[in-house]
């Protein structure tokens, strides 16, 4: 048998983005890629959290990092981030709007004390990722624990069990061929979503035993076969669980053509393109071309089918770390033989975290310092998170982390679950090696289909970059009938600039591009062409969220039972020691009378002659679901929550009782608390909530001495009717919802005078800071305060440079 080696010449091609080889005349896949994107533009995002599971009654406290492309830029595209915290009902319990500068920004999640246990999830999404449906979101499943034993999850177990296990067979490039010997990949898939051991035997049709097979990591392995002329194969299994099946294997091809890849040089890597004797006479001389597209850039090499085997090579520092995609295409552009191939190259980031000494006392100060330093060994500048967990509290098995290098080189670029994607990463020996090539076997690329690139005839994005805010609605005449060319104003109360904007043919207006924090008070006002205000005006209160899918990770891969018991006695310990409300909570309210309500149009506050400080309607307290507290909470300035009681944030009273005041809460005109004690709004079921309204100081003086600490108004609605958008006549007050403030994590500054020196300090997340910048010189530095809790600390720094190197590092220090 004839073979041609030849040296895959990637110095030249690999500079030149898109860069392609023709085979023939009209056939320039390469350039097909280039115009693709082009037109497609693409983010990944990705959320560095403080720890991997909560307990209700915590914060979740997040950074979010958006990419654009496969260089891993952080993005300009964007500027708004949308992120939902996602219940195992598949219904959102709490959405935020993220501003996003640069592809940077932080928030947080208060979960409540009554929120049932079980299986959350967070998803990330911009309005450019929608082009793609849930594709490109990011998603991470949240386990949440709850210290009261009666609040259990009925929906835990998300995922249907299959009836058996399940095994699938790959071959290496698509396709057994008769007479060319193969390796076959397999992963083995139990009931409960997971990978599951497995073991057989190989056997043809006449029930000769060929070879046999044993899964080496998650139920993934591979076996290789020479097919013969003539002959099926099938397997006989036994998987870990004692089940047995027998499944046959793909059908050979009579005439064809493998790839092959050879990657143990540790400098360089090798393309086997073999065919066999029926398929080498019918198509000898023709030219083919293979294609490796590595981060975002395309390597070609021309191949003339004249001998059976043609080797190519190529250095291995010519590709980019992470997911590449090889494929050998015919004289007309057919894709004939694919494989996906993971590359690890030396981390263009290199993060070291250093402190003075390596042993410290409880509650003692840590200094830290964080050097970022690029592959040239040069200091670079950066965005960095940082965390520190008390590892006696949070325990986690490392390969089951999900870290910015597993999400950006691995899961983000792949089909369908990767289990434990940190074991990748973790672990350099030979066996993980071979056991994330299997995995590259098994799984599909993400990203695009070579049917996606061959049709050039693209239609405009559906979804185009959310570089802000928008306010939009419609405005109509008095009969209905859609007005253009209106004028709308938008008025602010503070008296900011006002902004004008016209309607199109069909009425509609849209105030593009505006940024704000939380929730503002304006007005929209509308007149007719002729100058005349008999408008009528819609403000658009829709949540256009995308559909939530059922949960597709494994919830049993979450978090062990022993781990969380012992974070839940922890947390419990926690809400004895800071209960600062020990009343008992009210039962549920019966409301006997109401005020006089006008639900039509809902312009003015209901607190009397426009006195509220701040006021939600029904359908923005609606847009966050679960329970009123948890709607509330972070969307009332100045307001926050312990219990489902609310209370009032002020300067005097967080130095004196740490933030907690006591508001009055009005229910229908009652009130409900006299005192300003303990009240819980959560038996108000959030359907029934027509506004809700925050008076502080001066403004809840009408109340006298007893609205000292603020008043919350709650107003329910009159029977069941419900309102899509706000409406009214000429003029409509809006409470429009802008970008969420993240909360400031709560560090405690140890020292004699410190109010807090006497609690114990029970924190299982000892620091979380969202922005650590290093400067041009790769430098940045950190401190803060121990816990009381003894053992290992462990800190974990993630980020990306201002080149779009990713970065990661981990360090660890005791306290005795």
């Amino acid at each position: 048998m004839r073979k041609n080696v030849l040296l895959l010449l990637a110095t030249l091609i690999f500079g030149l983005k898109g860069f392609g080889q023709s085979a023939n005349s009209g056939f320039n896949i390469a350039g097909d890629l280039t115009q693709f994107f082009s037109h497609h533009s693409f983010e990944n995002a990705y959320l560095q959290f403080d720890k991997p599971y909560y307990a209700a009654g915590d914060t979740i406290y997040f950074k979010a990092y958006v990419t654009e492309g496969e260089q891993h830029q952080l993005s300009e595209l964007s500027g708004v981030l949308h992120v939902d915290l996602i219940n195992s009902e598949n219904k959102i319990d709490q959405s935020i709007k993220l501003q996003l500068r640069s592809g940077i920004s932080w928030g947080d999640f208060a979960l409540a004390e009554s929120l049932p246990a079980g299986n959350y999830r967070i998803r990330a999404y911009t309005q450019l990722m929608r082009n793609n449906g849930e594709t490109d979101f990011f998603e991470r499943n949240i386990p949440v624990g709850s210290v009261s034993n009666d609040k259990k999850d009925k929906n835990q177990q998300t995922l249907e069990k299959n009836n058996k296990p399940d095994i699938q067979f790959f071959p290496e490039g698509g396709n057994l061929v008769n007479g060319l010997r193969s390796k076959v990949a397999f992963k083995a898939i139990g009931e409960n979503g997971l990978g599951i051991g497995v073991k057989g035997i190989i056997i043809d049709n006449k029930n000769n035993i060929i070879d046999s097979l044993a899964s080496t990591h998650l139920g993934m392995g591979y076996f290789y076969l020479d097919p013969e002329k003539g002959k099926n194969y099938k397997v006989e299994l036994t998987f870990a669980d004692r089940k047995r099946d027998t499944v046959s294997l793909p059908k050979a091809q009579t005439s064809g053509l493998t790839l092959t890849v050879d990657k143990d040089d540790i400098s360089k890597m090798s393309f086997k393109i073999e065919a066999n004797e029926p398929y080498i006479l019918a198509n000898r001389h023709k030219n083919y071309l293979l294609l490796i597209y590595s981060g975002g850039k395309s390597i070609t090499y021309k191949i003339n089918l004249e001998v059976e085997i043609n080797i190519l090579e190529i250095q291995k520092k010519l590709l980019q770390t992470g997911v590449n995609v090889i494929t050998l295409f015919s004289a007309n552009g057919e894709p004939l033989c694919e494989r996906l191939l993971f590359v690890k190259n030396k981390s263009p980031l290199n993060l070291q975290i250093k402190s003075e000494k390596k042993i410290y006392a409880k509650r003692e100060k840590v200094n830290l310092d964080l050097v970022a330093k690029n592959g040239l060994d040069s200091m670079v500048p950066g965005h960095f998170s940082v965390s520190v967990i008390d590892e006696k509290i949070v325990s986690e098995y490392a390969n089951n982390e999900h870290t910015i290098l597993t999400d950006l080189l691995l899961t983000s670029e792949l089909k369908g679950h990767v289990e434990q994607p940190n074991y990748y990463f973790n672990d350099s020996s030979n066996a993980a090696s071979e056991n994330l090539d299997n995995l590259m076997l098994t799984q599909d690329y993400r990203r695009f289909e070579w049917k996606q690139i061959m049709d050039t005839s693209y239609d405009s994005l559906a979804f185009q970059p959310e570089k802000a805010l928008d306010i939009s609605g419609k405005v109509t005449n008095l009969s209905g009938k859609p007005l253009e060319n209106a004028t709308v104003n938008l008025i602010p109360y503070h008296g900011d600039t006002i902004l004008t904007r016209k309607t199109d043919d069909k009425g509609i207006f849209h105030f593009s591009n505006v940024a704000f924090m939380d929730t503002i008070h304006v007005a929209l006002n509308a007149i007719n062409s002729k100058g005349r205000n008999s408008t009528r005006i819609t403000y658009f209160n829709e949540n256009d969220a995308p559909a939530i899918s059922a949960m597709q990770i494994p919830v049993l891969e979450t978090v062990k039972d022993t781990a969380m018991s012992v974070y839940l006695e922890n947390a419990k310990k926690v809400q004895e020691e800071y209960s600062l409300f020990k009343g008992k909570i009210l039962k549920t309210v019966v409301v006997k009378g109401k005020l006089p309500l006008d639900n039509k149009y809902r312009t003015e506050s209901l607190a009397g002659a426009g006195n509220a400080d701040q006021v939600m309607h029904a359908k923005e307290i609606e847009r966050i679901g679960g329970q009123l507290s948890t709607s509330l909470n972070g969307r009332l300035l100045g307001v926050g929550f312990s219990n489902d009681t609310p209370y009032l944030r002020s300067a005097h009273l967080e130095s004196a009782h740490g933030g907690i005041g006591g508001m009055l809460v009005v229910i229908d005109g009652a009130i409900i608390n006299p005192n300003g004690g303990p009240v819980g709004i959560n038996t108000i079921p959030l359907s029934q909530v027509e506004t809700v309204e925050v008076l502080r100081f001066a403004s809840a003086s009408i109340y006298g001495m007893n609205g000292g600490n603020g008043v919350l108004v709650i107003t329910t609605k009159q029977g069941d009717e419900k309102y899509k958008d706000d409406a009214s006549f000429g003029i409509l007050s809006i409470d429009p919802v802008g970008f969420y403030k993240a909360r400031e994590f709560y560090s405690p500054k140890y020292d004699d005078t410190n109010e807090d020196s006497k609690r114990p300090d029970l924190r299982s997340t000892i620091y979380w800071n969202p922005e650590i910048k290093t400067g041009k010189d790769g430098n940045a530095s950190l401190d803060y305060y121990n816990a009381d809790g003894t053992g290992t600390y462990k800190v974990t720094v993630e980020g990306i440079d201002e080149n779009g190197d990713i970065g990661r590092a981990v360090y660890r220090y005791k306290v005795e």
